[in-house]
């Protein structure tokens, strides 16, 4: 299955009243997902009512696969219910369930779309057009509102991550069809979404997006020539030149701006304790370590979810961690280490670690190892995956209520395409 000018024929009535209404919320999803306030939860919302409905009306087997990826976030549930129950609830940990109330619902979420295949359509087609409206809102922030970062509606964090997904979706079409008009308009998506990547002055997307890049022609050789892939970049190198050129300075300044406090922090020659406070990789520096020695006292379960905030103020408290990583309130909501993989070794120990590690690295190995099946659809099932690895490196996305919405949808969609790829290709 692929996106070629045939697909514009599109028969979202497949499958009735479910099928049509799941072609729409698919399409709509990526539109003005951070333009919007409460558009990507409050679809995901409509998706889970519909899902406890429709998901068990007409139920097929669940291959292998997918039969190991409900385990894996049965245990990731699991996991966090243990630590919270072990370490003991706390108010933060009771914050915590609401997102992870979302990973419940993966669920009734996917046995509802796995079951409509014609509305899957509906999500790519819908993937360049949110793309460019993503690159508007990054030229309004920046152009006309005189933001130093493209922001959106919930931060330049999440719009440059997001961003990024859009990008690396939007170039794998360009070099792969054959269509000229969908060709064109996935290379206008690329641009925009990638000028948005520029603006939001995300280090963590700029890292995600100079990776992609590089992965991107790995992934599509085979399907697109050799050549089709160098001309491609031949045509993007200049556009990436000339995006990079319109950057503001006070954005293009963050990098250098953190190998400075990088460089300060591993050489510990901060005048006052305030510039440490002061210093936004500092402090992440100085949380990772922080977490790593929560970790090595409470190994096997963590602290809790949650909880971290006030493991931490204990640290300070005993002269083992410095007073930039003091949060008071400490037992409050949104209190991370900016490290998903800390995080998490902090919070639910070995035990939830482990869990993790399977959650994103099992999807990106079916997606890999089925890329024969279909090649479009893994490799933007392997460009959502290496994206959320390398966002959680400095941010906890799984513990935001957008982002999380934005990892199940995808996940969803790409990872029961893939398995009706392979699956329907063994049976004909």
């Amino acid at each position: 299955m692929g996106i070629d000018i045939h697909w514009l024929k599109l028969k979202a009535t497949e499958g009735g009243f479910a099928g049509m209404s799941l072609f729409i919320l698919l399409f709509l999803f990526p539109l003005l997902s951070l333009s919007v306030r409460h558009w990507l939860s409050g679809i995901f919302s409509v998706l889970v009512l519909l899902g406890l409905f429709y998901a068990w009306r007409s139920v097929k087997d669940l291959y292998r696969e997918e039969k190991i990826l409900f385990a894996i976030f049965g245990f990731y549930i699991f996991s966090i219910l243990l630590s919270s129950t072990v370490t003991g609830w706390s108010e933060s940990s009771f914050h915590r369930l609401g997102t992870e109330f979302k990973y419940m619902m993966f669920f009734p979420v996917y046995m509802y779309i796995r079951q409509y295949s014609a509305a899957w359509r509906g999500f790519l087609l819908a993937i360049p057009l949110g793309a460019i409206v993503l690159g508007m809102q990054a030229i309004y922030d920046v152009m006309f509102q005189s933001m130093e970062q493209a922001s959106g509606i919930y931060g330049p964090i999440i719009f440059g991550d997001f961003a990024v997904i859009l990008a690396g979706i939007s170039l794998i079409f360009v070099m792969t069809n054959r269509n000229w008009f969908w060709r064109g308009l996935n290379f206008a998506a690329a641009v925009m979404a990638l000028i948005a990547v520029l603006y939001s002055g995300s280090r963590n997307a700029w890292l995600a997006i100079s990776l992609i890049l590089v992965i991107i022609p790995f992934m599509v050789v085979s399907r697109s020539s050799l050549r089709q892939v160098i001309m491609g970049y031949l045509v993007f190198i200049p556009v990436i030149v000339f995006a990079v050129m319109s950057v503001p300075d006070d954005t293009t300044s963050r990098m250098e701006k953190a190998t400075k406090e990088f460089n300060t922090y591993l050489s510990h020659e901060y005048k006052s304790e305030q510039e440490l406070n002061d210093s936004s990789v500092g402090i992440r520096l100085e949380l990772w370590r922080s977490a790593i020695k929560i970790f090595s006292e409470n190994p096997v379960l963590g602290v809790g979810p949650g909880n971290m905030g006030v493991a931490m103020n204990e640290l300070v408290e005993r002269g083992d961690a410095r007073s930039a990583v003091y949060r008071d309130p400490a037992g409050v909501r949104g209190i991370h280490v900016h490290n998903a993989y800390f995080e998490v070794l902090g919070t639910q120990g070995i035990i939830g670690i482990v869990v993790f590690l399977a959650l994103l690295f099992y999807p990106l190995y079916i997606f890999i190892k089925n890329r024969s099946c279909d090649m479009r659809i893994a490799s933007m099932g392997v460009v959502l995956m290496t994206c959320f690895i390398i966002f959680s490196l400095s941010e906890v996305p799984f513990v935001h209520d957008n982002f999380s919405s934005i990892f199940l949808i995808y996940l969803c969609v790409f990872f029961a395409w893939i398995m009706n790829a392979k699956y329907t290709a063994k049976q004909s």
